[in-house]
């Protein structure tokens, strides 16, 4: 059977159908720019399916639905290593009592379901089915029906888009709610899902970074969150990130993380907000991990209404300071960043290596145009500290650029850096 195409004139469903009925064996793959897949069918039933990059390989998969630990993963990991080309993680675990058969067939069942509902979502894509083909030698192999995978595919469209509906953005953060049913009833019971989403919480999460971490697949995550919120027993607020470009805002971009988070909270008092960014960069969906604080305009601190006061023209709004991860890619970080009203750029003045990174961050911000920024020094280690006029030489800096020596865990230091960032935007946007 010649079957191949594009995924904008025949249908994935559609594609499944034609499979079954000719009681076909082979593997359809599906791929499109830097994703490809296949899906194998054995006279006309589905029992495999992988796609590239791996949606959730196998062991990770184990891990989020508690059947086995991160450690007892690694001890696999290392058995499979050991034992050379062609051990199967899930063969090993078996072997080594970790899982039971049940387990892993149910594993299996899921990746399968998750890598035809990925594909479901393309609305482009060349297919082709090439008769006969084999999956490479796997633990185990589950037969399913095309009209199950179809439904399941279907269903979780149909949910997808009614979860859309009600929560809105998944970058919004879920809050802990009073529920009346609760009241009333004088108890609540909670499913074990129900539970592995509820410990994540905090009011700082959003709901991208629950589904990252609460240890189930996205899709089931989403549900609970979802029933969670239909109970009324959690409530959402707005994305904190999405007042960039529509207000003033502060970046904050240092070539290490924990430096640039101490940084924040220590301005918000850890009042900060962690959400997950997913942009799509090269046809690939790229997380990008976003800690975000807002100082509200009056909000009693001589800090807080000090930086309201200097917010680049926006007297008396809120200002928003975020950061993202130093592995957010340039693309990412222009989307996400590129219409803040102002930067700092953190810089450890240890000694001129020190700075090499802060070179390409500078770098990275003379890109985006005229834009206001401020360096910030500070001292990751003990010792002596580079002038500003050293570091102004060495990162090749306008005499006028502001460079500031800064205290990581005195609020009163990294809020009088945000202000004087404030106040550069808001002297530029003056003139």
């Amino acid at each position: 059977m010649l079957l191949q195409g594009n995924l904008q004139e025949f249908s994935l469903p559609n594609i499944f159908q034609l499979v079954k009925m000719s009681a076909k064996s082979g593997a359809l793959t599906i791929r499109r720019d830097g994703e490809q897949g296949k899906i194998f069918f054995r006279d006309g039933m589905i029992y495999y399916a992988f796609s590239s990059p791996q949606l959730l390989p196998l062991g990770e998969r184990l891990i989020k639905a508690g059947a086995i630990s991160g450690t007892e993963l690694d001890k696999a990991l290392a058995a499979q290593k050991k034992a050379g080309e062609g051990a199967r993680i899930g063969s090993i675990l078996l072997d080594q009592g970790r899982i039971d058969r049940g387990t892993l067939e149910q594993a299996v069942r899921e990746q399968i379901q998750d890598t035809a509902f990925n594909f479901f979502s393309w609305s482009d894509g060349e297919f082709e089915f090439g008769a006969e083909e084999s999956p490479p030698e796997e633990d185990i192999l589950v037969e399913m029906s095309v009209e199950t995978v179809i439904m399941e595919g279907c269903r979780r469209i149909d949910e997808w888009e009614l979860i859309f509906e009600q929560l809105g953005s998944l970058e919004r953060v879920p809050h802990l709610a009073y529920a009346d049913h609760v009241d009333s009833e004088g108890s609540l019971t909670l499913t074990a899902e129900e539970w592995r989403v509820i410990v994540h919480i905090d009011g700082h999460a959003d709901i991208n970074t629950i589904l990252r971490d609460c240890g189930l697949d996205r899709f089931c995550g989403a549900k609970v969150i979802y029933g969670l919120f239909s109970s009324g027993l959690i409530n959402v607020s707005e994305p904190v990130i999405e007042t960039i470009g529509k207000g003033p805002s502060v970046a904050i971009r240092g070539p290490i993380d924990i430096y640039n988070e101490v940084f924040l909270n220590t301005l918000t008092d850890s009042n900060v907000v962690k959400q997950l960014r997913v942009e799509l960069i090269d046809e690939k969906e790229i997380e990008v991990p976003v800690l975000a604080g807002q100082l509200a305009a009056g909000n009693g601190s001589a800090e807080g209404g000090d930086l309201a006061a200097a917010s680049g023209g926006h007297g008396g709004e809120d200002v928003l300071v975020f950061t993202a991860a130093s592995t957010c890619p340039e693309q990412a970080w222009k989307r996400l960043a590129g219409e803040s009203s102002a930067w700092v750029l953190l810089a450890n003045a240890n000694d001129a290596d020190s700075l090499r990174s802060t070179r390409a961050d500078l770098e990275f911000v003379k890109s985006l145009g005229k834009v206001a920024y401020v360096v910030a020094t500070y001292m990751s280690m003990a010792g002596e500290e580079m002038t500003a006029k050293q570091i102004t030489k060495a990162l090749g800096l306008e005499a006028r650029t502001p460079v500031l020596p800064c205290q990581l865990r005195d609020r009163e230091s990294v809020a009088g850096v945000v202000r004087a960032a404030l106040d550069l935007a808001g002297a530029r946007a003056a003139s």
